[in-house]
């Protein structure tokens, strides 16, 4: 389970702008904004990380588990934060926070598998070692299959 205690061991840190079309009808964000939210921040993630377009092989969401914890409301600003927790052949999982700024209240956390892809045929493929190798060097307590 994911937790505030585990906050230590993310690296990388994102901080989410909510717009107004976000809210629902109760004043706070819609369920259905936290993937949006994690996946501006995942892009963030592979441009810092990886450092490189992926052209011939994406990674694409296979699986997602979620637990809201408590509502964002406009007057928060959220920060996602996201690990890597598990590097296969083609499959990362990861992990993902989002928290206030000052990262003692969580809203939601999202455990993730991503598969590798080729980007013409659309068939699993390996990630390239290069890749994989980048992830390793930032990821001091990732676990590789």
């Amino acid at each position: 389970m994911i937790s505030l205690s585990d906050l230590h061991k993310y690296r990388f840190q994102f901080e989410i702008q909510v717009r107004y079309s976000d809210m629902d009808m109760l004043g706070h964000a819609n369920n259905a904004v936290y993937l949006t939210y994690l996946e501006l921040a995942r892009l963030g993630y592979f441009k810092e990380v990886i450092r490189q377009e992926w052209k011939e092989v994406a990674l694409v969401l296979a699986h997602a588990s979620m637990d809201y914890k408590v509502p964002v409301t406009p007057e928060v600003i959220p920060v996602a934060h996201i690990r890597a927790s598990k590097l296969g052949n083609s499959s990362l999982h990861m992990e993902n926070m989002i928290t206030n700024q000052q990262g003692n209240i969580l809203f939601f956390s999202s455990a993730m598998v991503l598969v590798a892809i080729n980007t013409k045929t659309g068939k699993s493929t390996p990630i390239p070692e290069s890749e994989k190798q980048k992830v390793i060097a930032y990821e001091p307590a990732l676990e590789t299959v």
